[in-house]
């Protein structure tokens, strides 16, 4: 405990705090810890040290787990206890374990959503609510949404060791933290929200990975969402997971995703798992968690940087001299078709959709002619890019 004089409203609490970890460590009366301080030094000497001494680990350490999960999942098999994150994505939205349950009947291909409630809640002040950033962002600072340093979930560091997490677990590959390209809701202008109000979309914080022939291709990056899309209604701190498969097609998953309670219901679910030795505490297991292993030797793969989709929305400023009609024939000459676009006559903004979805390639193409300057690049959740929506199934996860 950093401050154990920190005013608490649990009664009775003074007389177990201890700022010494080895006082739990090393007490053999203690089968399992729950480690919720966050970050790697010095969370992740603690858990390797309650593994060794068999104690069961309960974790909402996000960043601990994309990075070292692999390692610690390992250590706790071979001491015969469990190590359990459920907490450590989507707040109260159970998402680890729906995955493990989806797996034993179906290959999941798709894993994404709205994974950081703090960028969430300010966007959704900005966007709904009128608020300038500073404003939405102290609003989310004062209900101890974000830090009083808030790089961590702005920057979208925190969205991608999630996601670094959920890759793992539903396509059962092992990608590095750095690999996957990482943009944060700092990127986004007051301009890009005006049109895509205009347009009829929002501006959503949003992390994706999609598995297709052995290749994973993924992204955390704010994105626009057409307006009656359901994930366009999940605003302020709210989650939603989008789970994709063959079979069961997409479920979409939604609840808390930060403050106290989110986070404490899905440690506290984790920590009412079998803990015991016992043939009942196994098959509870078996019941329970589907009797699925962790896979610690997963092949290692390189992430590329594709996308889920093959519309978009741009924003540029024609170069010097360059004529507009000329920079829309390199858009048609590529296949492209406009949804939406307006131009003031310094400005180009449009929604369009490219029939080679390699977005890269066509953005490199355009900047290689010099003929404009790109100010804004947004990918398009776009209701018509949807498979079949009528096998889109929509559960709410409740605080309990």
């Amino acid at each position: 405990m950093k401050h154990p004089d920190k005013p608490r409203n649990v009664n009775g609490i003074d007389e177990i705090l201890t700022t010494d970890a080895n006082e739990i460590l090393c007490d053999s009366e203690i089968s399992a810890i729950i480690e919720v301080m966050g970050g790697i030094d010095p969370a992740y000497d603690y858990v390797k040290k309650a593994l060794i001494s068999k104690k069961h680990v309960i974790t909402a350490n996000k960043e601990l787990i994309a990075k070292y999960g692999d390692e610690l999942r390992k250590m706790a098999d071979e001491n015969g206890v469990f190590l359990k994150f459920e907490a450590s994505v989507a707040g109260a939205i159970p998402v680890i374990h729906q995955i493990e349950r989806l797996k034993i009947t179906d290959e999941i291909n798709f894993v994404g959503g709205i994974i950081n409630g703090t960028t969430n809640y300010i966007l959704t002040q900005i966007i709904e609510k009128g608020m300038k950033y500073d404003e939405a962002l102290a609003a989310a600072q004062k209900r101890g949404y974000a830090e009083s340093n808030p790089d961590y979930d702005i920057k979208g560091f925190d969205a991608l060791y999630k996601l670094v997490i959920l890759i793992k677990k539903a396509f059962d590959v092992d990608v590095s933290v750095n690999s996957i390209m990482r943009y944060g809701i700092n990127e986004i202008k007051y301009d890009d929200i005006y049109y895509a109000g205009k347009w009829g979309y929002k501006i959503k914080p949003f992390a994706w990975a999609k598995y297709e022939k052995g290749n994973v291709c993924a992204s955390v990056e704010p994105i626009l969402i057409e307006a009656n899309n359901i994930l366009a209604s999940v605003g302020d701190v709210n989650n939603a997971v989008i789970l994709r498969g063959d079979h069961f097609k997409e479920f979409i998953f939604i609840g808390k995703g930060a403050g106290q309670m989110p986070t404490g219901d899905s440690v506290v679910a984790d920590l009412q798992m079998p803990t015991g030795d016992s043939v009942v505490a196994d098959l509870i297991d078996i019941l329970l968690n589907y009797g699925i292993k962790a896979n610690h030797t997963a092949k290692h793969i390189s992430v590329f940087n594709g996308s889920f989709t093959d519309v978009f929305y741009i924003r540029f400023k024609p170069s010097y001299k360059c004529n507009i009609k000329n920079i829309l024939k390199i858009f048609t000459d590529n296949g492209a078709s406009f949804n939406e676009s307006v131009y003031d006559g310094s400005t180009y903004a449009a929604v369009f959709k490219l029939f080679d979805n390699d977005i890269n390639r066509f953005i490199e193409s355009l900047e290689n002619k010099k003929m404009c300057i790109i100010e804004s690049l947004f990918k398009v959740l776009y209701n018509g890019n949807e498979e079949d929506i009528r096998h889109v199934n929509t559960i709410e996860s409740e605080v309990i």
